[in-house]
This record gives structure tokens, sequence and C-alpha cells, in this order.
């Protein structure tokens, strides 16, 4: 069965074609990186889309996976990670929030 293609998956993601997002799941959708999946892994219960588990495979090259367990191996950071760049298409982190002054009387007494 074949995977889909990356602008199938940006599609299905309701990701912004021109975002940094969907630039990273074009990187990592490849027919070589496809083969870095088992088969298995279409049908698990991870939750995960296939460039997702391309990306963080190459990542963590040393990781255990296996199509036995239900997560297919990636462990619940993976998850967390996913979320993180769903909700910023950017891939940036929002800025920090900018300091406040403490109120003119908070060193009375």
């Amino acid at each position: 069965m074949p995977r889909p293609s990356a602008e199938e998956q940006i599609a299905a993601a309701g990701v912004d074609p021109n975002s940094a997002l969907a630039q990273l799941i074009r990187e990592n959708s490849s027919e070589q990186d496809m083969a870095l999946l088992h088969p298995a892994e279409a049908h698990d219960e991870a939750g995960l889309p296939a460039w997702f588990r391309a990306y963080w495979r190459k990542q963590h090259p040393e990781a255990e996976y296996s199509a036995a367990d239900p997560a297919s191996g990636y462990p619940h950071a993976a998850r967390t990670l996913y979320n993180w760049m769903q909700a910023h298409p950017s891939l940036k982190p929002e800025p920090p929030p900018q300091p406040t002054p403490p109120p003119e009387d908070a060193g009375a007494h």
C-alpha cells in the first residue's frame, strides 16, 4: 500500500502549504524516508503521520521501534512534539511574555 504523498499529507493535516511545517513534511516524505518505517505502522495506534515518524526516526536512530508495541516504540514526547508542531506551523516558539514592572507601591509598608 503506497504512503500518501507530501502534498496529500499537508492537505490532510490542514497545514498551510507555505509554512515551515509544510516544508518539514516535504523534507520527510520521500520514498527513502518512508522506507525507514515498518509497514505495520500504517495501522498502529500511535496516531502519528508517516512524515513525522520518518522525521523522528532520523533524529533518533538509536531508538528501538517495534511493530509489536501499540505505539510502535515512539515515546510520549513524540506525540507532544507533533502536537506542538501542529499548533506552531511556523516551527518557532512564541516569544516569552514581557516582564511586568512591580506596582509602584509594592515596596512601601
